[in-house]
């Protein structure tokens, strides 16, 4: 056994070191010593002897370096001339490749067995060929995904997130899992949340609306308005597609905030995508100053016939919060077919009519939407009812959805979120007690949190601030518009004025 692994490490170093030696020697032919010959014999074919195999433990073990060797008459001899002697390079491929392959194949073998073993979705090819190998951290990040959502679905939060944090770090490009990471890390740790959200913006440029929108949520939410507004005024500028919500949220953020700075940063922008926001800029400023004729005589000037959707919406509301309903509800119905989407016209009609004190017309506003009711609208009237509160329409708006029937499910849970809150706002404590039952009752956890939510509408909790709770209530982004305006709990200072 000795003499097998002495001969077999012999060939290790022999297969390269002998067939170096002869190439050398054929190159250099007649100007150095032959490499493996016996120097005291002939150098004639099937007459020399080969000092090359003497040290083997079997030296015909040697014939797997050189296949000259063969069997004579007196032993082991050459059977070439001294002068033919060759190396022999394909040996020396097959066997260091054959090993080579015969290591590979057992190494992917064991590591697939054990990945395997452990549960990672992986196949043999995935694990065996280089250019899949990238596919063996997707699979063991994919294999975190689904025990986190097991964990989340027991309502383990800890274990959920840990492991939603292992899926992450075995494969980051794994988006979802990341996105997952921040909304979860939202409500807790907040900063984490904000690291999370803007490594998904410089890793994922080609996801960077949704994680705009998902990020400015998230900010909304917990009342992070400076931040929020910056996001914002970004996304009114790179993501022209939803410029036009972005801009109401510049509007929002800036209103909540007390600082105009982001606005006046677009306006002194003279880019395209800036310039086309100038005039409505200019006045939201006067509006926010209290220069009120002058902000009516900019409301009265032509707007150009190509402006963005927006700024419809812009001047009707605008000039209902001046106080000039019928004007504002001039202006909307002037509007041609299809400029405003069905929401705005809704929202900014209920707003006029109860701005207006107009009970007659805001009740026929109010029952020709319930003929019609859908998932949108209900959530269009909960917004207005949560500004506007009114136990008598809220109770016709139950009335209806009980009478229709609405599926408490993932696709309509924000609809029922803002049913309670809009319970809540009005003052109609049995359905709001009610709806936390049938949200309790429907979570796979016991969502203690609505008892504080609860308790926040019924005027028991310290805190004020409706964003002390609303990062854990999935709603609807109007309907998290109007908390805040209802519920903005102690203003923040306006910042300080540059001379």
């Amino acid at each position: 056994m000795l003499g097998w692994l002495a001969d077999l490490f012999r060939l290790a170093w022999g297969l390269p070191y002998w067939n170096a030696r002869k190439a050398l020697f054929r190159s250099r032919r007649g100007r150095m010593r032959h490499p493996c010959q016996s120097p005291s014999d002939s150098g004639r074919a099937m007459e020399t002897h080969c000092d090359a195999c003497l040290a083997w433990d079997k030296p015909a073990r040697f014939r797997r370096v050189c296949p000259l060797l063969v069997e004579g008459r007196d032993g082991l001899v050459c059977s070439a001339n001294a002068a033919d002697v060759r190396p022999f390079w394909g040996g020396l491929v097959r066997y260091y490749g054959g090993t080579l392959l015969a290591i590979y194949t057992v190494a992917v073998l064991s590591v697939f067995i054990f990945l395997r073993v452990i549960g990672y979705p992986v196949s043999i090819l995935h694990v065996g060929l280089p250019p899949l190998w990238h596919k063996v951290p997707q699979a063991r990040g994919w294999f975190f995904v689904a025990q986190a959502n097991r964990a989340f679905a027991a309502g383990k939060t800890a274990e959920g997130l840990l492991n939603l944090n292992n899926a992450y770090q075995f494969d980051p490009t794994n988006y979802g899992a990341g996105l997952a990471l921040a909304k979860n890390y939202q409500a807790g740790q907040p900063r984490l949340s904000d690291d999370f959200y803007a490594r998904l913006l410089r890793d994922h440029p080609d996801q960077r609306s949704t994680t705009s929108q998902e990020w400015f949520r998230a900010l909304l939410a917990r009342g992070d308005f400076p931040q929020a507004s910056r996001i914002a005024r970004a996304e009114t500028l790179a993501d022209l597609a939803h410029a036009q919500v972005w801009m109401r949220s510049l509007l929002f953020t800036t209103a909540q905030s007390r600082d105009d700075a982001p606005l006046r940063e677009l306006l002194a922008d003279k880019s395209p995508a800036a310039a086309v926001w100038h005039q409505l800029i200019e006045t939201e400023l006067l509006v926010r100053a209290g220069r009120k004729r002058e902000a009516r005589a900019a409301l009265d000037r032509p707007w150009p016939a190509k402006a963005p959707a927006f700024t419809v919406y812009y001047q009707v509301s605008t000039l209902i919060a001046l106080g000039d309903t019928f004007a504002a509800l001039d202006r909307l119905a002037a509007q041609p077919a299809g400029r405003l989407d069905d929401e705005a016209g809704v929202t900014l009609r209920l707003e006029a009519f109860a701005v207006g004190q107009n009970a007659s017309l805001l009740q026929r506003e109010f029952d020709r939407i319930l003929t019609q009711l859908n998932p949108p609208r209900i959530k269009i009237l909960c917004a207005h009812l949560i500004r506007r509160p009114d136990r008598a329409l809220f109770a016709q708006l139950c009335t209806r959805i009980e009478r229709n029937g609405l599926p408490l499910s993932t696709e309509t849970a924000g609809i029922w979120f803002s049913l309670l809150c809009t319970a809540g706002a009005v003052g109609d404590q049995a359905r709001l007690h009610a709806f936390a039952l049938q949200l309790k009752g429907a979570s796979t956890t016991p969502f203690a949190a609505l008892t504080y939510v609860e308790g926040f509408f019924r005027g028991e909790t310290v805190e004020k601030r409706i964003t002390s709770f609303l990062p854990i209530l999935p709603l609807p982004l109007e309907v998290n518009y109007s908390l805040i305006e209802r519920y903005p709990g102690t203003p923040p200072p306006a910042p300080a004025k540059t001379p």
